[in-house]
């Protein structure tokens, strides 16, 4: 077993366990070694990706988002999933084009607030399941910095919120991090 597969399952079992309740999502900076090829980060991102549309796919409605746009979300994510996966079996200019544009599309669902700290803008995020497709789509697009890109799609697929902990890699982030675990232990 590779070591940063040692040590994401070591991380795995102390959040399962709650020995420790909380690490930093830097902890899955060791995604981008594993992805320094540009098509294990594709397929990479693209089990992330489709993990994500089986969740949508199968949950009602979170309150806090309105129902037209939950649907919204479940139709976006649905036509970018199934763009990856032509892109990933046929990589045309045709099909790289595809992703393009409904890159474009699923960007535009967050917004940004015109705000800036450290001359960056601030984005407000309205879907994090949108926002891991979208790390998946550029993934796909940029393989010169896949690396990055797989680590981002890791991160915000696997960061979670508790009032106890704060954000990062927390006991609610078990069932994410056994996704990324789990097509790891099948790429060995």
């Amino acid at each position: 077993m590779k070591p940063q597969i040692h040590k994401l399952n070591e991380t795995i079992i102390a959040l399962r366990e709650k020995t420790s309740t909380y690490f930093s999502v830097t902890r899955l900076t060791s995604i981008k070694s594993l992805c320094k090829e540009p098509i294990i980060a594709a397929q990479f991102v693209f089990h992330l990706a489709r993990l994500t549309f089986e969740k949508v796919q199968n949950s009602s409605c979170p309150k806090y988002i309105e129902v037209t746009d939950w649907r919204f979300y479940q139709a976006l994510i649905t036509e970018a999933v199934s763009l990856m996966e032509r892109y990933l079996r046929t990589p045309t200019e045709e099909n790289i084009s595809s992703l393009h544009e409904i890159r474009r599309r699923v960007t535009s669902v967050q917004s940004y607030t015109g705000k800036k700290i450290w001359g960056h803008s601030i984005r407000t995020i309205h879907s994090r399941d949108v926002l891991v497709i979208e790390d998946a789509l550029q993934c796909l697009m940029s393989p010169e910095v896949a690396p990055f890109w797989a680590y981002q799609t890791a991160r915000d697929y696997a960061e979670q919120y508790n009032p106890h902990y704060g954000t990062g890699l927390v006991p609610e982030s078990v069932p994410m991090l056994e996704d990324i675990a789990s097509f790891w232990s099948n790429q060995s």
